[in-house]
C-alpha cells in the first residue's frame, strides 16, 4: 500500500527533447497516482517545461557550476537529502552523474530504480551487418518501466491522454481566410542529421506565399545568423522574439498548424502541444524510440536504405562518405508531405 503523498525523486539530466519526453510520462503518473508527490530533478533550464503540474516540486541541477563532476554530484545529494523528504528514486537517465546520485541514495536507505536504455537492441538496429530491423520501446515507455520498477502500476499506453501530453490549451482552428502558421525547424544538435540546407530553403521558398505565415525556430549564433536571414528574405516570414523562454516558445509553437522539424528537441517540444510534425530522418531512425510522442509515422520522412540507420543519436559520420540518407531525399517529397497534412 502506498503511503498518503508519497513522494518519489525523479531524475532527467540534458538534453533538452530527452527531458520533454518525460513531461507527459510525470503529468500521466501523478495523474494515476493522485497520493503521490514528484520531486522533479533536472538541469535548472529546463524548469518552464515542468510549470503548473500540480504535486510536483522542480529542482534545478547547477551543471556546469556548483553541481559539475563528482564533487558537485555529492554536493547535490547533500542538498537533496536535507531540502526534501523521498522513499524512492526513479532514474530516468542512466549515465554516470544520475549513477552516482542513485548509488549515494541507496547507501542512505532509498529505494532505486534505473531505465533500462536497450543498449544491445539499439546496437543491433544501426550496426553495419546483419542489422535486427524492428520497432523498439518508446522512450516513454522506458521510463514508465522505472516507475513499474519502484511498485507503481497503472501506468501503460492509454494514460497518455490528451491532459497528460498537452502542455498548453491553443485552439489550432483556422479561420476563414486566415493564414496556416507553419513552423520550420531544420537545425540538429548533430550536423548528420540535419537536412542540407540549401533544399531545405527550397522548402521554405515554394511555401512562401499569402496563404501561409513562416516561423522560424533555433538558438545559438550560428542558427540565428541564418534565421534572421530568412525573416529578412522570405516576404511571409513572421519576427518574433527568439529570446523566449521554453513555456512560452512552447505557447508560440502551439498556434502552428504544422512544424517541419528534423530528428530534434523540436520534434518533442512540437508533439508536447499536440502540434502534427512533418519530421526529417537520416542515420537515425523512429524505430530506435525517439520518434515524437503521439506523431503520425507517415508524416516522418525517410530513404530505404540498406545502410539505415547507422547511429541511434546521429553522431556518427557518414562511412559511406555520401550522406545519401539526406542528400537523396529530395524538397518535392518534403513539400508533397506537408501539403498532404495541412490539406
Amino acid at each position: 500500500m502506498i503511503d498518503p503523498k508519497q513522494r518519489i525523486l525523479v531524475v532527467r539530466f540534458s538534453a533538452l527533447g530527452d527531458v520533454v519526453m518525460t513531461v507527459p510520462v510525470v503529468k500521466a503518473f501523478l495523474s494515476a497516482h493522485p497520493e503521490t508527490e514528484v520531486i522533479m530533478l533536472s538541469d535548472k533550464k529546463m524548469a518552464d517545461l515542468f510549470l503548473g503540474i500540480e504535486r510536483l516540486i522542480f529542482v534545478g541541477a547547477d551543471l556546469k557550476g556548483k553541481h559539475k563532476g563528482l564533487l558537485g554530484i555529492y554536493r547535490l545529494y547533500q542538498e537533496l537529502k536535507k531540502a526534501y523528504q523521498f522513499d524512492k528514486v526513479a532514474d530516468l537517465h542512466g549515465v554516470i552523474r544520475s549513477h552516482l546520485l542513485r548509488l549515494l541514495f541507496r547507501m542512505n536507505k532509498k529505494t532505486t530504480a534505473v531505465i533500462d536504455k536497450g543498449r544491445f537492441e539499439k546496437f543491433a538496429l544501426v550496426r553495419k551487418e546483419n542489422k535486427i530491423y524492428r520497432p523498439l520501446k518508446h522512450s516513454t515507455e522506458r521510463y514508465v518501466d522505472v516507475f513499474r520498477m519502484l511498485g507503481f502500476k497503472g501506468l501503460g499506453k492509454q494514460s497518455f491522454t490528451q491532459e497528460t501530453i498537452h502542455f498548453d490549451s491553443s485552439n489550432k482552428n483556422i479561420e476563414k481566410g486566415a493564414r496556416i502558421k507553419m513552423g520550420f525547424a531544420p537545425f540538429a544538435k548533430h550536423v548528420p542529421k540535419m537536412y542540407p540546407l540549401d533544399q531545405f530553403i527550397e522548402v521554405m521558398r515554394y511555401f512562401d506565399n499569402d496563404q501561409y505565415a513562416l516561423y522560424f525556430f533555433g538558438g545559438g549564433p550560428v542558427e540565428m545568423a541564418f534565421i534572421k536571414e530568412w525573416e529578412n528574405t522570405f516576404t511571409n516570414a513572421v519576427v518574433f522574439n527568439h529570446q523566449l523562454g521554453l513555456a512560452d516558445e512552447l505557447k508560440l509553437m502551439s498556434t502552428m498548424q504544422v512544424m517541419v522539424t528534423m530528428d530534434s528537441a523540436n520534434m518533442h517540444m512540437a508533439s508536447l502541444v499536440q502540434v502534427p510534425v512533418v519530421s526529417i530522418w537520416g542515420p537515425t531512425h523512429p524505430h530506435a524510440g525517439f520518434y515524437g510522442l503521439g506523431q503520425d509515422p507517415t508524416n516522418a520522412v525517410q530513404l530505404s536504405l540498406a545502410c539505415r540507420p547507422c547511429s541511434v543519436f546521429g553522431n556518427k559520420k557518414c562511412w559511406r562518405g555520401d550522406h545519401a540518407c539526406m542528400q537523396e531525399i529530395t524538397s518535392k517529397t518534403i513539400i508533397a508531405r506537408i501539403e498532404k497534412l495541412i490539406s
